[in-house]
């Protein structure tokens, strides 16, 4: 944020500082035109910011930093860098491990990401074009109230948080897809929660929900297990998909040349007939109590 001072004359520039809760990037500005090139649908800086879940003007402030300066000299304070609570968030946009993106030297980033992206898989990609964080699948805890909750402990970049021991139910619509899947990605990797060996059929009515709802019953909840964090996906479809995936998708956890293969299938499928099609995506984040 420039200042009165910034337009006077024969002031000196300092080297930039930086302080706690900002995790630096180097040559951030320089690296993220790089990265746009790589990402199917953030290929500026407003959609940038919009991912992240804020405004454009903020995103602005963490890669120029605020300027402070006087009667003698100017500097940058917290710039290329991004806050403590958002950076997970913005690693994941790119799907690149840390040390990529934190490398200090230009044409050695530009070789890494190069490399990287040519060693991506199919199901990789496929997740990279579908938004992380679609309200469209509902998570329901068994509990109506929480007490209690601090601030400071509050969603972070649009992302739910609930104690490990909750009991959640997960509902997307089924619109007017009649087959529908959902998937789990926690740290030990990707499972089927629909279908499952205990329930095989793919059909739906009016709703895809985990876990099986049973007629004349009470609502059924999931106990959350794994801490961590937790991604959702939804396959709608007109079609059920073939009958390997399917049997594919009961393996647990599911191999990633098993992924590779579906993630062929569900491309092949969104081009040829798009409307017959649908994925959706969304985290949240299992707490382990204090």
């Amino acid at each position: 944020m420039p200042t009165k001072n910034d337009d006077r004359p024969g002031r000196r520039e300092l080297d930039p500082t930086f302080t706690r809760g900002y995790v630096h990037i180097p040559h951030l500005r320089d690296k993220l035109p790089w990265l746009y090139s790589l990402h199917p649908t953030v290929d500026t800086q407003n959609r940038l910011a919009r991912a992240l879940r804020v405004s454009p003007s903020q995103l602005s402030t963490w890669l120029n930093g605020v300027r402070h300066s006087d009667a003698r000299t100017i500097a940058a304070v917290n710039p290329d860098s991004v806050p403590i609570k958002h950076f997970q968030s913005f690693v994941d946009i790119w799907g690149l491990p840390t040390e990529i993106l934190e490398v200090t030297d230009l044409a050695e980033f530009r070789s890494a990401i190069q490399h990287f992206e040519g060693g991506r898989g199919a199901w990789d990609k496929l997740l990279r074009a579908v938004s992380d964080d679609d309200d469209a699948i509902e998570i329901i805890p068994e509990a109506a109230t929480r007490g209690l909750v601090d601030p400071d402990d509050e969603e972070e970049a649009g992302i739910a948080r609930f104690p490990v021991g909750d009991r959640l139910m997960l509902r997307v619509a089924a619109q007017t897809f009649r087959h529908g899947m959902m998937l789990e990605q926690d740290r030990f990797g990707w499972t089927s929660l629909r279908p499952n060996p205990r329930w095989l059929p793919t059909d739906v009515a009016g709703a895809l929900v985990f876990p099986r709802q049973l007629p004349d019953q009470p609502a059924r909840f999931a106990r959350l297990e794994v801490p961590g964090l937790h991604r959702i996906l939804v396959i709608l479809s007109g079609m059920p998909l073939p009958a390997p995936v399917l049997e594919l998708l009961l393996r647990r956890p599911i191999d990633v040349g098993s992924l590779n293969y579906m993630a062929t299938v569900l491309q092949d499928r969104l081009t040829a007939t798009p409307d017959e099609c649908r994925l959706f995506s969304r985290r949240f984040v299992a707490a382990t109590p204090v």
